[in-house]
């Protein structure tokens, strides 16, 4: 039977609960075992929804929290059925043991019964500290209470305009501490669940990062700039200087451009797009400065610009920054000009996540989408869709080409990925916002069980990878992996299982 369910859609964890309910049933029943099974379906939906997924591997501290913050929270039970709670538990655990489905990392049996003779008296007084309830169950229990099934719809509304009505009292101050709860058990900042990241070390980023033109770009651009340039009036570059610079970074910008048999006389260093982008980008990466109207290097980088992953670094982190340089400003401005940062981090996100390239209209209207939702920015007519949609497809256009440039992402036609510079990137960018990447070093001493379940989710590459240095981490590999196909009830965990021993085979 398959014991891990990290991050698995509610379509195969719900039906794989109920086959655990039904084969705990069939034990308990077997062992004389009175136990009350929603009591455990609750368990298990805290351990999946709550927790890591991992229905074999408990310790007291899960249990602790399980019982005395996500029961009180969101399970609704009858007074009666409280005693019944800490005891169908402690059944759960010896079946777990005698199943043979406890992981081996889950605490000792008997550890766990004393845990749960602990956790008897303090849960019953949580469950009846109505301070603790979420808002669903408070108002289940309110209409419970009155005597009102909340399954009954009509019964239900006539109690909500008995409500509205005051004609049934509520504790504004118990109610405030309720909104509360739900509040932090909501959790709005919650990520969504990290795929397995095999990142390259940091030797190896350096060498894709020194191979990076705009790090090659920025590097040049300052030495070129020496002790500093002097600047127009208004702060741009000088237009000689520019012209200099779009042959020496190549830019791609045209100076002077032809159009039919017109001469378009180029006015300003702000025409050129690609220079001005990038002289943006170097002020957000903090290795020029503009000082007393000129733009000089910032002394304080020169280790930066030495080491290409530094600088590679800093520019990704300084792209967030490039709003109104990569999208324009102007009357035409697109709502990624005002929520540039939002697109910016959605876009990689979902290359990330993704197990296979991503169709560059999926990106266009991520991107729109997160913009939007950071404005708070309400649908339209459908005329002023399709204007609004054009205009943030083209800038994220634009900032797809900007990723392409800094190496981070690589497009093949309508599609894109990260590439392995960009994995690294925004690994570490992830970091730094205090979100952890699982990956293969830190899956090396796990179960067999946990890592067959995070391979299968993985590409292939990523996936196979796993494989063969956990197999390497672990002499005795095999004999867990056989053990693991043929106990779960999952066949693609079960063909990868056995596929990976078929090498081990080969050694012994």
């Amino acid at each position: 039977m398959r014991m891990v369910y990290t991050s698995a859609p509610d379509h195969v964890f719900i039906p794989a609960r109920q086959r655990l309910l039904r084969r705990f049933g069939r034990w308990a029943r077997r062992h004389h075992q009175p136990v009350d099974e929603f009591v455990l379906e609750s368990l298990l939906d805290y351990r999946w929804a709550d927790g890591d997924g991992l229905l074999g591997r408990w310790q007291p501290e899960d249990l602790e929290e399980a019982l005395l913050d996500w029961f009180p929270r969101q399970v609704t039970l009858s007074p009666e059925q409280w005693a019944a709670v800490t005891p169908t538990v402690r059944v759960f655990v010896d079946f777990l043991f005698d199943q043979d489905l406890a992981d081996r990392r889950c605490a000792d049996r008997h550890l766990l019964h004393v845990a749960l003779d602990k956790l008897a008296a303090p849960f019953a007084d949580a469950m009846a500290d109505q301070s603790r309830y979420g808002l669903a169950k408070f108002w289940a229990t309110r209409m419970l209470h009155e005597g009102v099934d909340p399954t009954d719809q009509v019964a239900a509304e006539r109690f909500i305009a008995d409500l509205h009505a005051g004609r049934i009292a509520v504790d504004e101050n118990l109610l405030h501490q309720v909104m509360a709860n739900h509040l932090l058990g909501e959790d709005p900042d919650r990520h969504p669940p990290m795929p397995l990241v095999a990142v390259p070390d940091d030797d190896t980023l350096r060498g894709l990062a020194a191979e990076s033109l705009v790090v090659l770009r920025l590097q040049e651009l300052v030495r070129w700039l020496g002790d500093g340039r002097t600047l127009t009036t208004t702060g741009r570059l000088r237009l000689a200087d520019a012209r200099e610079l779009v042959a020496l970074l190549e830019t791609g910008d045209v100076i002077d451009p032809v159009i039919g048999d017109r001469v378009f006389k180029t006015r300003t260093s702000d025409e050129l797009y690609g220079l001005t982008v990038l002289v943006a980008w170097a002020r957000a990466a903090r290795v020029v400065r503009m000082v007393k109207g000129r733009l000089v290097p910032v002394k304080s980088a020169a280790k930066v610009l030495a080491d290409p992953l530094a600088l590679a670094r800093r520019a990704f982190s300084g792209l967030f920054e490039l709003g109104e340089a990569v999208c324009g400003a102007g009357w035409a401005e697109s709502v990624l000009r005002w929520r540039f940062d939002d697109a910016v981090f959605a876009v990689p996100m979902a290359l990330l996540i993704a197990p296979d390239p991503v169709e560059t209209d999926e990106l266009r209207q991520l991107a729109y989408q997160a913009a939007c939702d950071g404005l708070g920015f309400g649908p339209g007519s459908d005329e002023q869709e399709r204007g609004w949609r054009q205009l943030a497809d083209n800038d994220t256009d634009r900032l797809l080409d900007q990723l392409a440039g800094l190496g981070a992402i690589e497009r093949d036609g309508t599609v894109a990925s990260l590439t392995p510079l960009g994995v690294g990137l925004f690994a570490g960018h992830l970091r730094e916002l205090g979100v952890t990447l699982p990956t293969i070093d830190e899956l090396l001493d796990e179960t067999a069980e946990v890592v067959v379940a995070t391979a299968t989710g993985s590409p292939p590459e990523t996936a196979a990878a796993l494989m063969h240095d956990w197999c390497a981490r672990n002499p005795a590999g095999s004999i867990q992996l056989r053990a693991l196909a043929e106990r779960t009830d999952d066949p693609e965990h079960r063909r990868l299982a056995l596929a990976a021993t078929a090498p081990l085979n080969r050694l012994t």
